[in-house]
């Protein structure tokens, strides 16, 4: 293969790519939930959110498993910046909202929050965070691959 059909490859490739990438980098969740494996409580609750989410589709939700790699800094993160101290789980971050724990009192927090979300429209929990949750090295990444396959053409 010659280092021009590769360089046509790898700019097809990435034209193809780059609208899902900017796609998934434009999608954040209205809801972020981190719980724990075995716990009744976060089943719970998940069973509330999977009812809101019949109701309301709309709605995007995302759920973080604590052992997932990268849990427990973004849970500790969201809290800095919500200005809590988790002491157990779940933790559902909703817009603006923050919920913690189990009980009918967490459960119609939540359903308010989701509604306000729904009718009021809410800003994704991840907004609050300096950082970006899609790191700017991807965006650099493509821009080398992007410039190495234009070099290759001139060739």
């Amino acid at each position: 293969m010659t280092a021009r059909t590769l360089a046509i490859v790898v700019l097809s490739t990435l034209l193809v790519a780059m609208p899902v990438v900017s796609l998934v980098a434009d999608e954040q969740p209205d809801v972020v939930v981190f719980s724990r494996e075995e716990c009744n409580d976060c089943r719970h609750m998940d069973g509330v959110l999977d009812e809101l989410v019949q109701l309301y589709p709309e709605i995007y939700v995302v759920h973080v498993v604590d052992t997932e790699p990268g849990a427990s800094d973004l849970m500790w993160a969201l809290a800095a910046e919500f200005g809590i101290f988790p002491t157990k789980f779940p933790v559902i971050f909703v817009g603006d909202q923050v919920i913690v724990g189990v009980g009918r009192e967490k459960e119609l927090q939540l359903r308010s929050a989701v509604r306000t979300c729904v009718f009021d429209g809410c800003r994704s929990p991840l907004s609050r965070l300096e950082r970006d949750p899609f790191p700017l090295t991807t965006v650099a990444i493509m821009a080398v691959v992007v410039l190495t396959a234009a070099l290759l053409l001139l060739l």
